[in-house]
């Protein structure tokens, strides 16, 4: 089947415009190297979505926001709601030290997407389907633990109730954190869309080293990621002899020196690491009482991916007997490797040989909010790339070239999706 563009003339995306979005919303939390520290439900988080609650107002949105601080914007294309609405976003919070392009350019793209569909409907352009902007609640875990938090909830993973009462290391919940900016939601959510779509930079380079725009994700690598708690004994340094030592930052590093050994063990197939750290007393003279980490285990294999957290996990006893110190373990979560709905995914590569794009399908290894999505609605996750692969740092970059690419395949995508209402799906 022959695909041809059906974007009317005179709606595509502006050049450069969600590139100058992206480098708008970088000053909130803005650091001198040119990145961003916003983490999630910090004033920097609010002031940044109040930013996008004006914008989307701005150009005919109307906007509200749930229990768990989740941001919509509703373009009403139609007075029918008979028909389940088409969703594209992604998330304003980031990682401490991290880049401006992560999440802010999938909640970029949806907002210029949104307005082209609006300005269409107010030239007599008819849709069957209401299209929707969101901004999720904690995507990236840094300051509350697990990550995508708002997903989540969303998507039934999670309850309101655990999300909200989830803490960061001074001890502030969610809720005191989304009240404290005026974003604890009291609107109700929205439908569950009949299909949502992300765009995210590839966080890695295979797209670059291809000459390549876009990707279309086919699968993403199962995640285990485990709080765990050593404790010890406080003491002295100096004087207290090696044996009686009972130092929980000693076991700290044996199992962060483990993880790594079992991914050296297992190139390609498995990722492993120990990305936060808390010790206590955190004291030169002392030898530490208390270390609280988080333990990453990443891989494609479902199967592989459980038995080495149970060989990591033997490993974590090991430990704690061998160094004298207790181990507690606090949280646990698992994502699974699944697949994208392939239909979705030929349908956005025949969306992409409409616009005279060459796709690349390939997996993520990182997790997206998209992820909480599959398997309750059709869901896409696209990809444009990074340049030098580099992400969760400073020097993140896209070109606004690759970005205009992604949001103009998500723009034939939605005028085909809030077009029709059948599974052809706009196709010519």
């Amino acid at each position: 089947m022959r695909w041809i563009s059906c974007i009317p003339k005179g709606f595509s995306v502006r050049p450069s415009r969600v590139g100058d979005l992206v480098r708008e919303f970088a000053q909130f939390g803005s650091l001198p190297a040119g990145g961003v520290s916003r983490l999630c439900a910090s004033p920097t988080d609010g002031e940044a979505r109040d930013r996008l609650t004006k914008l989307l107002q701005d150009v005919g949105a109307e906007v509200t926001v749930d229990a768990v601080g989740n941001q919509f914007g509703l373009f009403r294309l139609t007075d029918d709601d008979t028909l389940a609405p088409v969703m594209i976003g992604s998330h304003l919070d980031s990682q401490p030290r991290a880049g401006k392009i992560d999440g802010t350019l999938g909640v970029m793209a949806a907002v210029e997407v949104g307005q082209l569909l609006h300005a269409a409907k107010q030239q007599g352009h008819g849709f069957q389907r209401n299209f929707y902007v969101v901004n999720w609640t904690n995507e990236e875990g840094a300051r509350f633990r697990p990550s995508l938090l708002g997903s989540g909830v969303f998507a039934g993973h999670l309850t309101e109730a655990f999300a909200l009462a989830c803490r960061d290391d001074d001890g502030v919940t969610l809720e005191d954190a989304l009240l404290a900016i005026g974003y604890r939601g009291t609107d109700p959510r929205p439908p569950i869309p009949d299909f949502y779509m992300e765009l995210h930079a590839e966080q890695g380079s295979r797209l670059e080293g291809a000459g390549l725009q876009i990707g279309l994700v086919t699968r993403n690598w199962g995640a285990a990621k485990l709080d765990l708690v050593f404790e010890g004994e406080q003491a002295h340094t100096g004087p207290t002899p090696m044996s009686k030592r009972r130092d929980a930052l000693l076991a700290a590093s044996r199992v962060i020196d483990g993880l790594r050994q079992l991914a050296d063990a297992n190139p390609d197939r498995l990722h492993t690491s120990v990305g936060r750290i808390v010790v206590s007393p955190n004291s030169s003279n002392v030898v530490p009482d208390r270390v609280e980490l988080t333990a990453e285990i990443r891989s494609p294999d479902d199967t592989f991916l459980i038995e080495i957290e149970k060989l990591a996990q033997a490993q974590f006893d090991a430990v704690a007997q061998a160094t004298g110190v207790t181990l507690h373990r606090q949280n646990r979560s698992l994502r699974l490797a699944r697949t994208m709905p392939e239909t979705m995914v030929d349908f956005l590569e025949g969306c992409s040989t409409s616009l005279g794009q060459q796709p690349m399908r390939l997996d993520t290894v990182a997790g997206h909010d998209a992820l909480s999505l599959i398997g309750i609605c059709p869901t896409a996750l696209v990809f444009v790339p990074s340049i030098g692969g580099i992400s969760h740092n400073e020097a993140e970059a896209t070109d606004d070239a690759d970005m205009d690419a992604g949001t103009s395949l998500l723009l034939e995508a939605a005028f085909r999706l809030c077009g029709s209402s059948h599974t052809t799906w706009g196709m010519t």
